[in-house]
């Protein structure tokens, strides 16, 4: 393992691309009152360098994209051209990375003020021809004291043939797609439904305003050829799913474990879930006063099994989900800064004696073994790790 210090760098902050680069985002005000622009920059972590993408085109934030395909070489965003019919055109822009050529994969028209107050878009790119176009609108609770992106039209697009198709699976099309992850070719996970944590939600909306919250893998290539053909439903394979009282706080993937929290909000309590998505194998751990989305337990996979980060006064533990037990602990009051597959990064201050002042400091230790790979004098700032596990830490 290599560590690489970046000193007086500013905070990497950014999405790692490969090797040394990463893309960065910085956000500016637009003609369109209430869009911001969006800048993207190529940041080189050796030499400190930025480069910025395409910027004699404008892209605009009006939602999120969510590249969940294998090919992570291109960054997807929306140009907007206006028409003399007083809508806008939205277009739909792939960059590559690798090659630097631009693409416009599919347009609409849509009333653009509409997104400055009671509208956002979010797209998730499956593969190299397929997108699913999400408009989410803001409705108020029935109580008239909360507003959310509660009501939900999505459409399939298919770029490559230029055909779309309207998705009203009543699940999908009531509840919404809040996260999709790629697990093989054609096979995604997919989840749906809003969280009734977020915003203190399960307080402010009745159990007929929530929504049907589920877990599934699908097929993509199913999908689209059964909206071809006029099917309506689409095929899930259901995995977890709740509703109103219970709540499905997030997913995540990490190595060959699918990671997701349901929380129960009368009981105050957390079920953090690992599944072992090649042994079909369940491993699960309770995280009790669970009231509000800090109070969620850190779970992850550390050496290639769960684990459970517990942090209480000046502890650190780590709990191996399989074995039960408290694997390994750091308890010299520092702060849990990063943790990596086989390392972590902690952060601390020297002791001040009658000729020394006090001073920042971070070490990395190798996990489980507690190795201690690095100690630097400086102000941890930020922190990154490449496929080659190379670790980048940026300090002041």
């Amino acid at each position: 393992m290599e560590i690489k210090i970046l000193k007086n760098a500013p905070a990497i902050n950014g999405v790692h691309i490969k090797q040394n680069l990463f893309l960065q985002t910085k956000y500016t005000d637009s003609e369109f009152e209430g869009i911001k622009l969006i800048h993207y920059y190529i940041f080189n972590a050796d030499n400190g360098e930025s480069e910025e993408i395409l910027p004699n085109i404008e892209k605009y934030d009006i939602g999120n994209i969510v590249n969940a395909s294998l090919v992570m070489n291109y960054i997807y965003f929306v140009n907007i051209f206006k028409n003399e019919a007083g809508t806008v055109t939205f277009s739909i822009i792939r960059y590559n990375l690798e090659d630097k050529v631009t693409e416009s994969m599919f347009s609409f028209e849509d009333n653009i003020e509409e997104y400055s107050k009671i509208k956002r878009l979010k797209i998730f790119v499956f593969n190299d021809s397929c997108m699913i176009l999400q408009k989410e609108n803001l409705v108020y609770n029935s109580k008239k004291t909360y507003t959310g992106f509660f009501k939900f039209d999505l459409t399939l697009v298919n770029f490559k043939e230029n055909t779309f198709y309207e998705i009203i699976d009543e699940n999908v099309s009531t509840s919404g797609i809040s996260d999709v992850i790629f697990i093989s070719e054609n096979q995604y996970i997919i989840k749906t439904g809003f969280s009734m944590l977020e915003d203190n939600r399960y307080n402010e909306l009745e159990e007929d305003e929530a929504s049907l919250e589920t877990i599934g893998f699908i097929n993509i290539g199913q999908i689209v050829s059964d909206l071809i053909i006029g099917q309506n439903k689409i095929n899930m394979q259901t995995l977890e799913q709740a509703y109103y009282s219970k709540t499905i706080h997030y997913i995540k993937k990490e190595k060959n474990y699918l990671i997701y929290s349901i929380v129960d909000n009368e009981l105050k309590e957390e079920e953090i879930k690992f599944y072992n998505l090649d042994t079909e194998e369940y491993y699960t751990c309770i995280n009790k006063d669970v009231i509000r989305e800090s109070d969620l337990a850190t779970a992850m996979i550390l050496n290639n099994a769960p684990y459970i980060c517990l942090i209480k006064e000046n502890n650190i533990s780590f709990l191996n989900i399989i074995t039960g037990k408290i694997e390994v602990s750091f308890n010299d009051g520092l702060v849990l800064n990063k943790i990596f597959n086989n390392s972590v990064i902690l952060s601390g201050y020297t002791k001040k004696t009658l000729f020394k002042s006090s001073k920042p400091y971070f070490e990395v230790y190798s996990f489980p073994g507690k190795e201690l790979l690095c100690h630097e004098i400086g102000e941890y700032i930020d922190s990154f790790i490449t496929e080659d596990e190379c670790i980048y830490i940026s300090v002041n």
